[in-house]
């Protein structure tokens, strides 16, 4: 059951690395625009996401496992390092509204109080390059659907909602 801080965050990594499993490496450089970050990037940066939200609340500094390859490989083992380190971290239980935790966002400097910085920052940043790595991968016909994002939607073998392409 998702209780908690932690679990929030693996719960779509965990999915991310269940994409990327199926994406072929050759797309892990393509973008859905030419000013936009390619689908080895976004995975990246959802896996750091997790960690830039995570480790301050701990008290911690943030921590990295980008080795610096965008390749599936180095991408792949990103997630899982990530995903491995978040496991060995301590559970937090609750967040502290009189706590603040601050961080760059774009150019803006941020400080929001625990709970809006992982509910209103950092979930939503790394929700958003998840979904820009599914829609990289949905453009250029790998067969993904709501259920490797989210682990929970079924449906069955050739369903479209969208008939007529």
């Amino acid at each position: 059951m998702m209780t908690g801080p932690k679990q929030w965050l693996m719960r779509p990594l965990e999915q991310l690395d269940g994409m990327l499993t199926g994406i072929p490496d050759r797309l892990f450089g393509e973008a859905l625009a030419p000013d936009m970050f390619p689908l080895g990037t976004n995975a990246k940066i959802a896996a750091n996401f997790s960690l830039r939200g995570y480790c301050p609340l701990l008290g911690q500094d943030v921590v990295s496992f980008d080795g610096g390859g965008d390749d599936k490989t180095a991408v792949m083992q990103q997630v899982r390092q990530t995903l491995n380190h978040l496991a060995s971290l301590p559970d937090v239980d609750d967040l502290d509204p009189d706590k603040t935790e601050r961080d760059r966002a774009g150019f803006n400097e941020i400080a929001l109080p625990q709970p809006a910085f992982i509910q209103h920052y950092i979930l939503p940043n790394l929700l958003f390059h998840s979904s820009m790595v599914y829609a990289i991968a949905r453009l250029h016909g790998v067969e993904l659907g709501k259920a490797d994002f989210d682990g929970f939607h079924s449906y069955p073998s050739g369903f479209h909602f969208v008939s007529g392409n």
